[in-house]
């Protein structure tokens, strides 16, 4: 089922606060839906009576799931247990409250973490529970793969019809730069513009250097999810991406370009490289009449502006202009 008339059609955006479910949120107020984004003071996940309350109170017709509790590698080694067992507790909480409610139409976003550590690639949708995790990501891994699980058992029970996007590594506006939290595009142009603007003569990087990810713009994301939104007979697995991919080195020597910095690099090789070549197969997305439009560079450039007028703004606020 497609949601063919924007202007009769209400969508629940969870996680609309964050990266995804901000530029998801905006792109679909765009195109004139009408989209209820609650924070979470509003629309806790975490507790299943809430949810199921708000959702028979906002009614939507169609509901993106794209609240999750993400991190960077350190954050994922250190709280395993949080990873899992938190985005479990939202994602069960919220599919099992829009079959409740009568949802039309639910859009899940996973991620590319789902396949194997060590899958051909491109991966391909039926890769998918081929091979063990990658460890460092392994609990959050396994918490999307339940959420998909979810959304199919409700779908063959005909409860909601469900589609599930894998997107590769997200970037944009709405990311956030805490090193800890952060995806590694943002980690990476926070490190090269502090150090430039601090003076300091290397930058310190995880791993290898020799790690291989695919970056996909989050406006791109936004993209995907509305044309699968108002798309007939779509499959319930879609990969989403661009179907090319940059080594660690080769994405962290173009933002040292991008933000001027011209110290140097120190790979720390102690530190993890976490699954050693990421690249999503994006044929059956593609094949549908999707494409990804964001060139990686200009990206990039617009993420570092973001973040240097972040650092403008807070260096003012500490030195207390207004």
């Amino acid at each position: 089922m497609s949601i063919n008339s924007p202007r009769s059609t209400r969508v629940l955006v969870t996680g609309g606060s964050g990266l995804v479910g901000g530029a998801v949120s905006r792109h679909l107020e765009e195109l004139g839906y009408e989209v209820v984004a609650p924070p979470r003071t509003e629309l806790d996940l975490t507790q299943a009576d809430e949810t199921h309350a708000y959702l028979h109170a906002s009614r939507p017709q169609a509901v993106v799931a794209a609240a999750a509790l993400v991190g960077g590698i350190g954050a994922n080694v250190r709280e395993p247990t949080r990873f899992l067992t938190e985005n479990l507790t939202m994602q069960n909480n919220l599919l099992l409250a829009a079959a409740a409610s009568g949802v039309s139409r639910l859009i899940f976003m996973s991620s590319s973490c789902v396949y194997p550590r060590e899958s051909p690639q491109p991966m391909k949708e039926e890769y998918f529970l081929t091979g063990p995790f990658e460890p460092t990501n392994a609990s959050y891994a396994v918490a999307k793969m339940a959420g998909m699980q979810l959304a199919s058992s409700l779908a063959s029970e005909g409860r909601l019809q469900s589609t599930v996007l894998v997107p590769s590594n997200i970037y944009g506006p709405g990311d956030t730069f805490d090193l800890d939290r952060a995806h590694v595009a943002s980690a990476l142009v926070r490190k090269f513009v502090d150090a430039r603007r601090d003076g300091v003569s290397q930058v310190e990087v995880w791993g290898t250097g020799r790690a291989r990810r695919e970056l996909l713009h989050v406006t791109d994301v936004a993209s995907a999810t509305a044309f699968v939104l108002r798309s007939e007979n779509v499959p319930f697995l879609l990969n989403v991406g661009t179907g090319q991919d940059h080594s660690i080195s080769e994405l962290a020597t173009m933002i040292k370009e991008l933000t001027g910095y011209t110290g140097s690099l120190d790979f720390d090789s102690t530190k993890p490289d976490g699954m050693p070549k990421k690249v999503l197969d994006v044929s059956r997305l593609r094949d549908l009449g999707w494409t990804s439009t964001i060139d990686l560079r200009e990206g990039l450039a617009e993420l570092v502006s973001v973040y240097e007028s972040q650092s403008l703004t807070s260096d003012s606020r500490r030195l207390g202009n207004p």
